[in-house]
């Protein structure tokens, strides 16, 4: 193994404590869990993912169609690979699944460790075969040539073949089993996942969850397609609390289509992920070669399927299938929004290149305005606003939205040598963090940030719309009301842990309603 893959195990297993705890503070983790982990971690390696996607994409292999020559070499080496793991201990049942004649499903079931859980099922699957020289329904060209899909699937293939190594190194299985599964004729429209779900050789009630794993060889930026997160609750937690160095950026997909075998699974109710590195240019085409791919990138995603495949196959329970998942729509939260301009308060402009300077001089009053009201003339510097005592002009911005009436305030008048002490009452109503948010019945135990208005505390401190805060200061709640109400009673400055596309970190937002310690800047002429 690579330096590099023994640093990422390494870190794979500090972050998956960490993570652990955090995310799952009732369920205790152990040291020989930790153990494990990083057992099944080291026995990912890059070599072995590049010896399989350059054997399965290579162009003896004819492009791998389903029930074609090529595609039953696929099969056979699939077969002599698993074959190989015998080394590691005893084979689990590995069985050959035919349908339409010519293709097949190769399935391998690891039994779970656990009297009661291992009669529930995680199926691990990805599809082996690709389309051959390719033609007008399959292909965009050109037709003819081997397309040897070395994305797709080779690349999941690969993958799921380390998954299985990985498991079988441990010294005791998770206590769920797991179906490792080989689809075959993917590309002819499922035909593979949809007959194991119509003919199952396990019962599909015993099936609690379908992970499918279909092009991770082109890793770009760290973005990788996230589908089926709605489909039960707590999945999008699940996946961003196995992101343990948040080098993956989860692009979260609102819909689940028909586009892979996560589809047959959801159809009949079953909560799927499907995780993918998104399409290319040579997507169904003769250039889907090896040399394309980013085989770190592959490492970094198989490292992650596995996390997240051990955390599905040994939490004590697992979230149920949400029946409203199939008629939702994209949620409104996830559309994107820009800050929302804060209303306006104290109804004064200030000079422009003075607040360069961090110096607050009036340039405009607007008539009857609380600026005007409480004695503000053009010209005046404002050096005092509540809290705020000669700190910087953003600071002044964000307190202005904070403080409560009535307010004091100190400015310098041109011609008077004694600052001028005035009191405001200010239009609308103060903020404490300067955002919305609400309840996801896809996303328990956290709330999803609708909307931050620009300048205020959640701004200032760079959460945004979309946002999902995990907890505060180290504590879950129940709902966003019970959030909203924490914010209200507790004394700041407050912790939160934040999501956002699949990266967890905690910010610290300060209130800025405790008076400033800065000294009055120098004067200006």
């Amino acid at each position: 193994m690579s330096k590099v893959s023994n640093r990422l195990c390494r870190c794979a297993v500090i972050g998956l404590l960490l993570f652990s705890a955090i995310c799952h503070p009732n369920r205790k983790v152990l040291a020989e869990e930790a153990v494990a982990i990083q057992r099944g971690l080291s026995q990912i390696n890059l070599v072995d993912l590049k010896r399989h996607v350059t054997t399965l994409a290579s162009d003896a292999f004819e492009g791998r169609e389903a029930g074609s020559r090529g595609g039953k070499a696929a099969l056979a080496y699939l077969r002599s690979e698993l074959k190989a793991l015998r080394e590691l201990g005893p084979l689990p049942r590995e069985q050959t699944q035919e349908f339409n004649r010519e293709c097949q499903n190769l399935l391998v079931l690891l039994p779970g460790s656990d009297e009661t859980l291992k009669h529930e099922v995680i199926v691990i699957g990805a599809h082996y075969d690709h389309v051959g020289y390719g033609k007008p329904t399959n292909s965009h060209g050109p037709f003819g040539q081997i397309h040897n899909g070395a994305d797709d699937n080779a690349s999941g293939s690969a993958a799921l073949m380390e998954l299985i190594k990985a498991f079988l190194s441990l010294e005791s299985p998770p206590p769920r089993s797991i179906l490792f599964a080989f689809w075959d004729a993917e590309e002819a429209g499922l035909l593979g996942s949809k007959y194991w779900v119509g003919h199952p050789t396990i019962p599909l009630s015993q099936i609690r969850f379908a992970l499918n794993i279909d092009m991770l060889g082109r890793l770009r930026n760290g973005r990788v397609v996230t589908v089926g997160w709605r489909s039960a609750p707590g999945l999008r937690e699940m996946l961003a609390s196995q992101n343990v160095t948040n080098e993956l950026n989860l692009a979260f997909q609102p819909r689940v289509n028909a586009d892979s075998d996560h589809h047959p699974f959801y159809a009949v109710g079953i909560p799927v992920i499907h995780m993918d590195t998104d399409k290319h240019a040579d997507y169904h085409r003769p250039t889907d070669d090896p040399e394309k791919l980013n085989w770190d990138g592959l490492l970094l995603m198989t490292q992650f399927a596995y996390r997240f495949a051990m955390d599905a196959a040994s939490r004590p329970e697992f979230p149920q299938f949400r029946k409203d998942a199939p008629q939702e729509g994209t949620p409104n939260w996830m559309t994107p929004h820009a800050a929302v301009q804060p209303p306006v308060r104290l109804g004064v402009n200030w000079d422009a290149e003075q607040v360069k300077h961090n110096i607050v001089q009036i340039s405009q009053i607007t008539q009857d305005s609380p600026g005007a009201n409480a004695g503000l003339r053009i010209g005046d510097r404002i050096i005092r606003l509540g809290p705020w005592n000669n700190g910087t002009f953003d600071d002044f911005k964000t307190t202005l939205q904070i403080v409560k009436n009535p307010v004091p305030i100190r400015v310098r008048r041109p011609g008077t040598d004694t600052p001028i002490d005035l009191t405001a009452t200010l239009w609308g109503t103060p903020v404490r963090l300067g955002a919305g948010w609400i309840d996801d019945p896809a996303l328990p135990n956290c709330a999803v940030i609708t909307h931050v208005v620009a300048e205020s505390p959640l701004d200032r401190a760079g959460i945004a719309a979309g946002d999902l805060i995990l907890d505060m200061g180290g504590r879950s709640f129940a709902s966003a009301e019970e959030l909203r109400q924490r914010v209200v009673d507790e004394p700041g400055p407050f912790v939160f842990r934040i999501e956002r596309q699949g990266r967890i970190r905690e910010i610290t937002v300060e209130l800025f309603d405790q008076p400033s310690t800065k000294t009055e800047p120098p004067q200006r002429p």
